[in-house]
C-alpha cells in the first residue's frame, strides 16, 4: 500500500460529486489523473485515493453519495479498485461513516435502492452496523417504507440464521456432554432442598 494520499480540497469534492452524480468516465479519468501526478512512490491506488476522499465537513465519501443515489455502475467500478487492496482496507472503506453513522449501506437502504444494497451486501459491507441514533440499515429501509429492501434484509438474516443453525450451533453442541442422569437428577433434588429450607 503506498503512503497516505493527500489530496487538495477541490480533488476531494470532484470525486465525491462525480460518484453523486454518477459520472463513472470523468471519475475513473480523475483518479487516473491524481495517479499519474503523484510524486509519492510507489504511486498510489485507486483505492488509497478513494479512501483519501473524505468530505471533511460531513465525513461523506465517494461511495456515500454513489449509494445514496442508486448508481450501481459508479459502485461496482468504485469497488473494482479495491481488487488488490488489502482486505482491511477494502472493510474500512466499506463500513466508513459519515457524521451521523450512516455508511453508504444505510443510505443505499434509506433510499430503497435494492441494487446496491445487495452489491455492497455481496462485498462485505456490515449490514450490523448502527448509526449514532442506533438504526441499523434495514430500520432505515423500514421507516422508509422500502418493503423490498427490507424484505431482501430478513431474508439475509434467515439464511445466516439457518446456516448458522446448521453449521455454528450444531457443531458447538456436538461437543458439549451431559453428565450421566444420576448427576442431573442430583443437581436439581439439591435444588429443591435449598426451596424446602
Amino acid at each position: 500500500m503506498a503512503p497516505p494520499t493527500h489530496l487538495s480540497e477541490e480533488e476531494i469534492d470532484d470525486l465525491i460529486y462525480l460518484a453523486r452524480v454518477g459520472e463513472k468516465d470523468e471519475l475513473s479519468t480523475l483518479i487516473s489523473e491524481i495517479i499519474e501526478r503523484s510524486t509519492s512512490e510507489p504511486k498510489p491506488t485507486g483505492a488509497d485515493i478513494l479512501a483519501a476522499a473524505v468530505d471533511e465537513s460531513n465525513k461523506n465519501t465517494s461511495l456515500h453519495m454513489a449509494s445514496a443515489n442508486g448508481h450501481v455502475e459508479i459502485i461496482e467500478y468504485i469497488l473494482s479498485q479495491f481488487t488488490s487492496a488489502p482486505k482491511e482496507q477494502k472493510q474500512a472503506f466499506l463500513d466508513a461513516t459519515n457524521e451521523f453513522g450512516n455508511t453508504g449501506l444505510h443510505w443505499a437502504a434509506l433510499n430503497g435502492h435494492l441494487p446496491v444494497v445487495k452489491l455492497l451486501v455481496d462485498n462485505g459491507a456490515s449490514v450490523a452496523l448502527a448509526n449514532d441514533k442506533n438504526y441499523i440499515p434495514l430500520d432505515l429501509a423500514s421507516f422508509g417504507e422500502k418493503i423490498d429492501v427490507v424484505d431482501y434484509f430478513l431474508k439475509e438474516v434467515r439464511e445466516m440464521e439457518a446456516k448458522n443453525g446448521e453449521e455454528g450451533l450444531g457443531e458447538a453442541m456436538g461437543d458439549v456432554k451431559m453428565d450421566d442422569e444420576e448427576e442431573a437428577n442430583e443437581g436439581s433434588s439439591k435444588g429443591k432442598e435449598k426451596e424446602s429450607s
